[in-house]
Order: C-alpha cells, then structure tokens, then sequence
C-alpha cells in the first residue's frame, strides 16, 4: 500500500494523444474539466485501454443510463435533452481528436498508469503529483480501521495466551 495517492494529468491535444495506454484502476476518478466530465472511482471498474477507448466507453456508458432508461428518453424534457446532447456533442468531437483537453486521473492508491511517449525522459504533457489522501478517501479504503502494527500481541492477549506459551 502506497504513503500517498498520485494525481496524473494528461494534455490530449490531437488524435495521436488519444492511442496512449490508459490503465484506470477501479480506486481511480477521472476528471476533464474541458468537457465537463466526471467519473467517480468505481463506476467504471478498472480498464486498461486506450483513452480514445476510456472516453468511449464514458460515453456509451452514460448514453445507455440516459437515453435508454425509462426515466430518460422520451420522457426527458426538451432542455434537459438539448443539455445532454451538447455534452455528448462535445464528448464526441474529443474522442475525433478534434480539441484539446485534459484528463486527470486521482487515484488514492496510486494504481493508474498513462503511456509516456517520451520514456525514459519526462513527457511534457503528463504530470504526475504524489498527494496525502484525504480522511474520505482513508475511510472509503478501509484505512482508518486496519491496524498493520501490534495486531499479534493484542490477538495473543484476547485469546489467553502468553508471550511465553507461544
């Protein structure tokens, strides 16, 4: 288990950006501000695929949950509905590679991976930022209650034994 989590931001600016790997793990949230998107950790599993194949199962993902849903659809009002088309219009022109944008993946166990084009030297559009995860995300990963020292002592005492006996 990591100190710290990593942040990873990636600049995406044209088609060739979008064929790097991508390894999201499941503990990970993905967030570009460009296109208003947001994934929690969790809602897509952990993937290893190209971003092109991120986005585009972001995208089919949340079209299904929307569209085809009984309460979606049809049923959607029409300003909700021209919303979410935009969303998708926008989602769309980014996975063409058409505009530029970025993604940042939080990941507060530092699972998550993206290709660097210029390995071993420093690929200039990835940022990498190890952080102190927050007292949520300690608590979401069962952190705060898992003790990793003394734990044999205290079992040894509950259960009657001595140091001595063992």
């Amino acid at each position: 288990m990591p100190e710290k989590g990593r942040r990873i931001t990636i600049t995406i600016n044209g088609k060739e950006d979008l064929s790097r790997d991508i390894l999201k793990a499941e503990s990970c949230a993905m967030s570009c501000p460009e296109l208003s998107l947001s994934v929690e950790p969790g809602t897509l599993g952990g993937r290893f695929t190209t971003i092109e194949g991120l986005l585009t199962q972001v995208r089919d993902d949340l079209k299904s949950s929307i569209f085809d849903s009984t309460e979606g659809g049809d049923s959607m009002d029409m300003a909700t509905k021209s919303k979410w088309t935009t969303f998708f219009s926008q989602l769309d022109t980014a996975i063409n590679g058409a505009v530029k944008f970025t993604i940042i993946l939080t990941d507060p166990l530092a699972s998550s991976y993206v290709q660097s084009f210029t390995a071993p030297e420093p690929d200039p559009q990835i940022t990498l930022e190890d952080y102190e995860r927050t007292a949520e995300e300690e608590e979401d990963l069962g952190l705060t209650d898992m003790k990793t020292e003394g734990y044999e002592e205290e079992h040894t005492v509950a259960n009657g034994a001595t140091a001595d006996a063992a």
